[in-house]
């Protein structure tokens, strides 16, 4: 199981450096090996992957890493670092409304920034099912499959880039409307429920890798 999720691993570094997503200091990726209490991750300065058990470990991004997924069961993959645009939307200090139809089905609400080092006020965003967060002038990502936790990446990366410009143009921004965020919010919540099952039962979620 481990070398499977290992080989996942380095895919998904691969499409998020080729996206610019993932490579600075302070980057990292995990994904979460179903039906056992331990991850993978990977850091751009570190060596080889390596596994890490869901408690303490003293290791600042694994303890992280672990802390979300022992808090969000339906966590397949997380992804937490630092893009201009991410770094842009931690200054705007806003909270990003749902711009778009995939992110309100896939990411939900980001909510305001919040400060780093603050686990308590991160982990209670998180708890609430939003995909992704502003965690000091990072974001983390997160995917209920290893493949989602990219798409989900790029996506929020696309939403970010049109908050702030929007933003700094002084233009106004729509939000959806309150039925299409809350049916989207309806699939989302199935979904992640759907997946904690499957990584409970230690088997990856099926049938969560488009944006349907």
């Amino acid at each position: 199981m481990n070398d499977g999720i290992i080989e996942l691993l380095h895919d998904d570094e691969a499409r998020l450096r080729a996206g610019a997503l993932f490579g600075n200091p302070g980057d990292s990726l995990s994904l979460r090996i179903p039906g056992r209490e331990e991850l993978v991750l990977v850091t751009p300065e570190g060596p080889d992957p390596a596994a890490f058990p869901f408690k303490a470990t003293g290791l600042e991004a694994a303890d992280l890493h672990a802390t979300i997924y022992r808090h969000r069961k339906d966590a397949g993959g997380i992804l937490v670092g630092q893009t201009p645009w991410s770094a842009a939307l931690a200054s705007v200090g806003a909270k990003i409304p749902a711009l778009f139809d995939e992110q309100a089905r896939h990411i939900g609400s980001a909510g305001a920034p919040i400060p780093k080092g603050d686990h308590e006020r991160l982990l209670r965003a998180l708890g609430r099912g939003a995909n992704v967060a502003i965690y000091g002038d990072c974001r983390i990502c997160i995917g209920t499959t290893p493949n989602r936790v990219v798409f989900n990446a790029e996506l929020f990366e696309k939403c970010a880039k049109a908050f702030v410009i929007a933003c700094a143009d002084g233009g106004r921004i729509r939000e959806l409307p309150s039925w299409v965020r809350r049916v989207a919010g309806t699939r989302l919540r199935r979904d992640q429920n759907r997946a904690a099952s499957s990584y409970a039962a230690g088997r990856i979620p099926e049938g969560m890798d488009g944006y349907g």
